[in-house]
């Protein structure tokens, strides 16, 4: 398969439902229970927080992103994901038409795409990572259901590392000032990003604690270890600081979590098995 192919699904059936209508209905159920928290005198947001887990355990806290999506409708989406399978220096842009799952294919706009592989030092194609990563599949098909007419600008982060973050944030940014598109509501980035990782419930709550409130505070310095207990956990961190810092640049002033969640309010769980976090947030 050559990367100038439509990306494949590769988690349906494992993360998400592979029947086409069972996975819309599943979809759809987790915007429509979710509300709208966003009010009509409030600026169009453009930096959103979205987790990646099964549907099963984080659906529901997606749901709460997409609601706020859908309402906005923008034209066009990017979504930064971390890359769990492959280290990488730099981010990784999938060269082909569009990303598919059981409920099509949803396009890809080649020319943003192609325009961050110029701006984005090393920016490329990192084919293997592509194909194996759930993290940015996962929600496609939430954009499909909440955004059916935006076209997809999808970025795998390889490395998180503040340095680099700077590097995409400032790619983005001159991207977007330069195709004008920094008007708002017609532009929205979502980092997707789990929170807790580990094996104790409290220590779950306090991490997401923390997390929730870097992100309140637009804080990038509190992602990466400032608070006295050390950083939350965030598989995600990298993109978040990025929609973060982007969000910053075009006028948002302090985050606003819309749920959290983890895996034990969706499954029995007792102290000593694996528990993660979830949150959904955007920027205002």
């Amino acid at each position: 398969m050559s990367p100038s192919t439509i990306r494949p699904p590769s988690q349906a059936g494992a993360f998400y439902p592979a029947h086409p209508q069972v996975l819309r209905r599943e979809v759809e159920t987790c915007i429509n229970e979710a509300p709208l928290l966003l009010q009509p005198d409030t600026p169009p947001p453009i930096g959103f927080v979205s987790p990646h887990a099964g549907y099963a355990f984080s659906g529901s806290t997606a749901g709460y992103t997409y609601r706020q999506l859908q309402a906005l409708a923008p034209e066009i989406v990017f979504v930064l994901a971390p890359s769990h399978h492959a280290s990488f220096a730099h981010p990784s842009l999938w060269d082909g038409p569009a990303y598919a799952t059981p409920l099509g294919d949803y396009p890809i706009h080649s020319k943003l795409a192609d325009r961050l592989r110029q701006t984005i030092p090393g920016a490329c194609c990192e084919t293997w990572a592509e194909r194996q990563e759930h993290a940015l599949e996962v929600q496609i098909p939430f954009l499909q259901v909440a955004c059916p007419n935006a076209q997809l600008v999808p970025l795998l982060l390889g490395s998180c590392s503040p340095q680099s973050m700077d590097e995409v944030a400032n790619g983005i940014e001159q991207v977007l000032r330069e195709e004008n598109l920094t008007e708002r509501g017609r532009v929205a980035l979502v980092a997707s990003s789990d929170g807790y990782h580990g094996y104790h419930l409290r220590e779950c709550q306090t991490s997401d604690s923390q997390l929730a409130k870097a992100i309140e505070r637009m804080d990038r310095q509190a992602l990466y270890g400032s608070t006295p207990t050390g950083d939350p956990m965030a598989c995600g961190r990298g993109p978040i600081a990025v929609v973060l810092e982007v969000s910053r640049r075009l006028g948002a002033t302090r985050g606003m979590i819309l749920n959290q969640t983890n895996s034990a309010d969706a499954v029995p769980h007792s102290d000593g098995q694996w528990v993660v976090g979830y949150v959904a947030a955007l920027f205002v």
